[in-house]
């Protein structure tokens, strides 16, 4: 599928991929594709764009032709782009492809990539958290106040120096007292690592019932 050699050289040394932390990334929540993503910002404009993930070698080309495309230019260019102008960004001359037999299904998982990317919010820097209700305990307080609670404790320092040199946990859900947290969980580390950020959560919100579930 792939023919340029242009296309060939970004898959030897690769430009976007493997270019970040993954502490500073962000996953994209879909399983059309196994992909973390860094948006470096200057002013309104893309500065660089980073992805790491488990990708098949034409899906790795051209993002890293979304990269090249995006760099400098305004995440509003996303609402129109193709992933015919992302092939074009790989040929090596006008009139020769650089990619064969792109899937319809590959252009609608694209586009609804780049729906994703056009809204995307940087991780926060991590900060000091220290739970302290005003009314009552966790399981007393409205829906929003938990949420906001959750989305503190979980960019504290102590969570982020847990994952640190990993994926970050983020909040999905919040039912009652059950807590759904997208985080890895394939590994006997990741679950471990699980383990402990359930631990770190009931002793923070002084919950006993508050339970932690991973959505990998």
């Amino acid at each position: 599928m792939i023919k340029s050699e242009r296309a060939k050289g970004l898959l030897q040394i690769p430009q976007a991929f493997d270019q970040a932390n993954l502490s500073q990334m962000r996953k994209y929540p879909s399983d059309d594709f196994i992909l973390w993503v860094n948006l470096e910002r200057d002013g309104q404009n893309v500065k660089k764009l980073s992805f790491s993930g488990n990708l098949l070698d034409h899906e790795k080309v051209l993002l890293e032709a979304v990269a090249g495309l995006m760099k400098g230019r305004s995440l509003a260019i996303l609402d129109n782009l193709s992933l015919r102008e992302c092939e074009a960004f790989l040929r090596d001359r006008n009139s020769e492809l650089a990619l064969e037999n792109i899937e319809s299904s590959d252009e609608s998982k694209f586009k609804k990539f780049f729906q994703w990317l056009r809204v995307f919010r940087a991780s926060e820097a991590p900060s000091e958290y220290e739970f302290s209700p005003k009314n009552g305990g966790f399981r007393e307080m409205r829906l929003v106040d938990k949420i906001r609670e959750l989305k503190a404790f979980l960019n504290s320092f102590e969570v982020q120096k847990l994952y640190q040199g990993s994926i970050g946990p983020e909040l999905i859900d919040v039912q009652d007292l059950t807590v759904y947290v997208q985080a890895p969980y394939h590994s006997e580390k990741d679950r471990e690592l699980f383990e402990e950020l359930h631990i770190l959560g009931v002793s923070t919100f002084s919950e006993e019932s508050l339970n932690f579930i991973p959505e990998a």
